[in-house]
């Protein structure tokens, strides 16, 4: 074990030497508190955090260019505590400069609680070892928020870039690209049903996947709305390791305080991620 755990170490060392490096940087409305300026990390303190990434199976996630199937390294990766405490896995894609619609890499990456997001070794940037040095396009997109693009192609290299999509300064494509929490970004929460869609109410709304998760749950033999689903799950709107419709901590009540948010004054406004298909 320990002899596999050096040689991936020794591989990662050896593959920042080449390619592209970025470190990205981002919160997530669901489990950010302003109060801290962190985020939460309720589902790795839960145990429920998989080692391996999620996206290579969900609907409406593609990888591309080498990505696809990151492990985490080492559960020691899953015992950090404070600020750099894992938060969830994310996917970091890059785009040709020439065609904002062409994904040429993608990598499933670490988020931590002060918004880095890290390799599968929960330190280093996130490294894009078959890309040459140029412009890109950067992407971050999470399995139940709304991903954001930059608004133009960025100078990458072998060199670790910081793009901080938090930063109110930073340049994002399209309208409404995320909420502002505390003067701080944050990727807009509420996509239950991975339709790239946040819909609090109304047809096809998120909520519903919610409600749905929760009556559906094999545990719940009294099909009970009151019933608290544990898990893994895209439902998990407030990232705490539980699918709750009712009672303390629901994750219907974040979405109507995001609804309220959202600077159109109705409750059955869609927020539509801001990336170009």
């Amino acid at each position: 074990m320990l002899f596999s755990l050096l040689v991936a170490a020794f591989s990662m060392q050896m593959n920042a030497h080449n390619g592209l490096r970025v470190s990205p940087r981002l919160f997530l409305a669901g489990s950010y508190e302003a109060s801290t300026g962190l985020m939460r990390d309720g589902i790795r303190q839960q145990g429920l955090l998989p080692m391996k990434e999620p996206y290579s199976t969900m609907y409406n996630f593609e990888h591309f260019g080498g990505g696809g199937g990151e492990t985490i390294v080492s559960p020691s990766v899953m015992q950090t505590t404070g600020n750099n405490a894992i938060v969830d896995w994310v996917m970091v894609e890059l785009r040709s400069s020439s065609d904002r619609l062409k994904p040429v890499g993608t990598r499933s990456a670490l988020l931590q609680r002060d918004g880095d997001v890290v390799s599968t070794d929960g330190v280093s940037p996130v490294n894009f070892t078959n890309l040459a040095s140029g412009d890109y396009y950067v992407v971050v997109r999470h399995r139940n928020h709304l991903g954001v693009m930059t608004a133009k192609p960025l100078p990458l290299s072998n060199t670790a870039t910081l793009v901080d999509f938090t930063n109110t300064n930073t340049l994002l494509y399209g309208t409404k690209p995320c909420a502002t929490i505390g003067g701080k970004r944050v990727l807009w929460l509420g996509d239950a049903n991975v339709d790239k869609k946040v819909i609090h109410q109304g047809p096809a709304n998120d909520l519903f996947s919610l409600y749905s998760a929760v009556l559906s749950a094999p545990a719940n033999a009294t099909n009970s709305g009151n019933f608290i689903l544990k898990g893994y799950l895209t439902a998990d709107l407030n990232m705490d390791g539980y699918a709750a419709f009712y009672g303390p901590n629901n994750d219907k009540a974040f979405s109507f305080q995001q609804a309220a948010m959202n600077g159109s004054g109705i409750l059955n406004y869609i927020l539509t991620e801001q990336i170009p298909d």
